[in-house]
């Protein structure tokens, strides 16, 4: 059975956890896949007094670094799971749930490590989603019908995934159209990624996410 429980607000102080959720947003892993080694140069970047060589303050100790991302995805210790998404040993990206914490607690986080807040500018990978939702047929006949309706195919081919993809894939994809649809302020196609999200996950047997 999951340990799993909602992420705590942020600490005060300063806080390894809290410093990898932040030093992926500042690096836009909500749309994209980033390597742990990016991920580490950043929060070193940030904090380095806190992830150096005890001898060589400038330069980052990997050991250290490993040793924050896996506490914080412990299942049994992490008070941030549900945060990040893990594809293999090496890659790591924001959830939906992930994004919205860091855009609730933007302000905090950001005085607290001196980083600065993601640009507001869109990038590239989440203007392509946009446009593969918009042109997607389930899409429009959503929009026209005002309900969703389709095989599971059809929504697959929207979310650029296959049917009988796992649930963990169909919820990566899920929460990029949802935080791409949040970030162009589209709430129709946020409201979309909602109903995919309930259907799917009901059609699979496992109850929504």
């Amino acid at each position: 059975m999951s340990n799993r429980q909602e992420a705590k607000a942020p600490s005060s102080s300063h806080n390894n956890a809290d410093l990898l959720i932040w030093s992926a947003y500042l690096l836009q892993a909500h749309g994209k896949w980033i390597d742990v080694e990016d991920l580490y140069l950043k929060a070193f970047e940030l904090a380095p007094a806190r992830l150096s060589w005890r001898t060589r303050s400038e330069l980052p100790d990997y050991k250290k670094c490993a040793k924050a991302l896996q506490e914080l995805e412990d299942p049994n210790r992490s008070e941030h799971l549900g945060l990040l998404s893990k594809q293999g040993s090496y890659q790591r990206k924001l959830t939906e749930k992930g994004y919205l914490w860091c855009k609730q607690y933007e302000s905090h986080l950001s005085g607290l490590y001196s980083g600065n807040a993601v640009p507001a500018a869109l990038n590239h990978e989440t203007s392509r989603i946009i446009r593969q939702i918009e042109t997607s047929e389930v899409f429009k006949r959503y929009i026209n019908d005002g309900f969703l309706s389709g095989d599971v195919w059809e929504i697959a081919e929207a979310m650029r995934c296959m049917p009988d993809s796992n649930l963990s894939v169909w919820s990566d994809r899920i929460d990029a159209v949802s935080i791409a649809a949040k970030e162009n302020q589209r709430d129709d196609i946020e409201a979309f990624a909602a109903k995919v999200r309930e259907q799917v996950f009901t059609e699979k047997g496992e109850g929504q996410k």
